[in-house]
């Protein structure tokens, strides 16, 4: 048997020097908790034409970007007739159900320690069930669901309900807010994506000398142009998102809308298996309507401008940093991230446990402008970060890593930060 396929193997070589072998059937293997239906509909090499192998590369991109394999790749396998089978090979990721139990940090508010239980490919139909908890700054419980392909023709389903309790990030209240929603999703080919639906809130800000209270039901949604070819660390492509949130109180005349649009590139300027990406991202926020001071946005943190801690009651009752604060925003941000060490699995003899592990160099600029007013943006200087971090890849998160930088504004440094990180910036 071993002679023959050998036979096989030389003789096709020969055939195959002037021609790509046929393929002749498509088949996966690896993979133990995961509907075969899953696999199937995310690859999309037809049969019967000539092995191509950007098609089966494409095909790999998809799988992996479901977040439930730890790797993916591909052979052709000959066969007596010489065409060939297109074998695809899963590594499903161990971290599959995860109850833990730890501390976590938020910049906006501090320590807390959660608890969750969380199962990642529920039922092998990628779906993901959460349930979890916390106590310190921020006090909640949630429970959501998430089928990215319910139904149809990449019909998605999200669901979430839960309480928080925390305390606003600069001024003097505790906020409480109730909440649920549920939003509908779908793909139109797979670089269209949009997404619909509303969320019913009950928020209350209570300090010593009043209360707030907002009943509000929420409309919601989302339009991207995705052409990223790995999400969790794109070597290439385009990203394009515009989404809105809109606020419709029940009980008062306090209707708002916020918009916000993000445009992303990405470019890698080496081919080497340690890639250097050159990533780019601008962003917007609008708002129209009518904004309580206890919605406000700002500019400082992980999300926008790094190198600038969160705003606090002091950095807020101090005029001179008005330019932290507002309704509008626009923010540019650059990275260099380098590879270091590419991403591979490791797996142990004493259990069946399979992970990524891997480490990216990042060097980023941010620089920023936020006003009360649409025609005051650009107004005033801007707001600049720059520095450096990691990044390594985590089940169910992407990427996890810490980014520590400088603030600075007119002429000199003000402020530095350490960011924790959780999937990338852009």
């Amino acid at each position: 048997m071993l002679y023959k396929q050998f036979f096989i193997l030389i003789f096709a070589s020969f055939i195959w020097a002037n021609n790509l072998p046929i393929v002749s059937s498509i088949e996966f293997k690896g993979h133990k908790i995961t509907k075969d239906y899953i696999i199937k509909r995310e690859i999309q090499h037809p049969l019967d034409i000539p092995l191509d192998s950007s098609l089966a590369d494409q095909d790999k991109d998809r799988l992996l970007n479901l977040g439930i394999f730890a790797d993916v790749s591909w052979r052709m396998v000959p066969l007596a007739d010489l065409t060939v089978i297109l074998q695809y090979n899963l590594i499903e990721s161990s971290l599959r159900i995860l109850p833990a139990a730890s501390p976590t940090y938020e910049e906006e508010y501090g320590w807390s320690f959660g608890g969750m239980f969380m199962i990642r490919n529920f039922r092998g139909k990628n779906e993901n069930l959460t349930f979890a908890g916390s106590t310190g700054a921020r006090r909640s419980y949630f429970l959501s669901f998430n089928n990215p392909w319910i139904m149809g023709d990449h019909v998605s389903l999200r669901f979430m309900t839960g309480k928080s309790n925390t305390m606003h990030p600069f001024l003097d209240y505790e906020q409480n807010t109730l909440t649920s929603e549920i939003i509908f999703g779908r793909y139109f080919g797979y670089k269209h994506k949009a997404s619909i639906g509303f969320e019913l809130e009950r928020k209350t800000f209570t300090s010593k000398i009043d209360t707030l209270e907002y009943i509000s039901i929420n409309p919601l949604g989302s339009y991207s142009y995705d052409t990223r070819d790995v999400y969790r660390d794109p070597s290439k492509g385009l990203l394009i998102t515009q989404g809105f949130f809109s606020i419709l109180d029940l009980e008062k005349d306090m209707n708002n809308l916020w918009w916000v649009q993000s445009y992303s590139i990405y470019h890698t300027i080496n081919n080497s298996i340690k890639k250097l990406t050159a990533a780019f991202n601008m962003s917007f926020l609008t708002t129209f309507g009518d904004i309580d001071e206890v919605f406000v946005s700002w500019l400082g943190g992980a999300e926008n401008v790094r190198g600038w801690s969160i705003p606090n009651h002091s950095i807020h009752s101090n005029l001179d940093n008005k330019f932290r604060f507002g309704n509008h925003s626009a923010v540019f941000s650059a990275e260099l991230r380098q590879t270091i060490i590419p991403t591979q699995v490791f797996a142990t003899e004493l259990m069946d446990w399979k992970q990524e592990y891997g480490l990216t160099l990042v060097g980023f600029f941010d620089l920023g402008y936020t006003s009360r007013k649409k025609e005051d943006l650009f107004s005033h200087l801007p707001m600049i970060g720059i520095g450096f971090g990691f990044r390594v890849p985590f089940p169910m998160a992407g990427t996890v890593g810490l980014d520590y930088g400088w603030g600075y504004r007119n002429g000199s440094f003000i402020d530095q930060a350490l960011h924790l990180v959780v999937g990338q910036k852009f």
